[in-house]
Parts: C-alpha cells; structure tokens; sequence
C-alpha cells in the first residue's frame, strides 16, 4: 500500500506539473500572436501537443488507480453485495484483457514514431508516442 501511496503521489504531481507547463507554454503562445511579440514562438504548438499527450497518458493512469473513469452507474448502483464483487471482478477482466489486447499495437505505434522527427524541435516522435504504450501498460498494472 505504501508503494501505491508514492506512486499515486508521483503521479499526481506529475500531473500538475505538466498542466501548469501546458498553460504557460499556451499563454505564451498567445502573447506570442499579438503586437507585443515582433514574431510568434514556432515551437509553442509542439510543446503543448507533447504536453497534453503526456497528460492524458499520466493522467489515465490516475483514473483508474483513483477508479475516477466516466461511468454510467444506473445499472450499477442497484448492485449490491456478492453481485456487486462480481461485476467489479468481470469489468477489470474485460478492462484488462482490452490493455492487453492494446500493447502490440502500442509498440508498433511507438516504432512508427522512430522514423519520425517533430517538425519544428526535431525531436524524435518515438518517445512522445511511447508514453501511449506507458499509459496502457500503467493502466494494466494499476
């Protein structure tokens, strides 16, 4: 349980960091299109799509250690007791069985991404795509 504790901490604070980063590098983004600016920042655009990729992988993994996932519970909510544990047990194994279903695809997507370069901070795309094979499996372990 202690591990989970620092994980889930890790996470959340990751998280944070990557929403806070996001709205700085958007703000100024639009300081950069106005007459303030003699020219607008290139790589601005990049940097918020390589942010908000890391956030929904970081922030997936939180949801579902935090079990906070969109849920429509009108079924659910009648549920109660053995019937209950059942439902839980059978959802997690369907859930499961997708992520596993997900991650040779998640390795050819992040292998696609080696022969790619971002346009303007020519980063390689493997890494920025490869936090999607990290948010399955996260989700897988979580």
């Amino acid at each position: 349980m202690r591990i989970k504790n620092a994980i889930t901490k890790v996470l959340d604070t990751l998280t944070v960091i990557s929403f806070v980063l996001m709205i700085c590098v958007v703000v100024l983004q639009v300081i950069g299109r106005t007459p303030l600016m003699p020219k607008p920042y290139h790589w601005t655009e990049e940097v918020t799509r390589m942010l908000f990729i890391f956030l929904i992988s970081i922030g997936s993994i939180s949801a579902v250690l935090y079990n906070e996932f969109v849920a429509v519970d009108l079924f659910i909510s009648r549920l109660q007791g053995k019937a209950l544990i059942i439902y839980n047990s059978f959802l997690h194994f369907v859930i499961a069985g997708f992520l596993l279903y997900l991650v040779p695809s998640g390795f050819k997507f992040m292998n696609l991404g080696a022969r790619q370069l971002s346009p303007g901070l020519r980063v390689n795309m493997k890494y920025i795509y490869g936090l999607i094979l990290v948010s399955i499996i996260g989700m897988g372990i979580a």
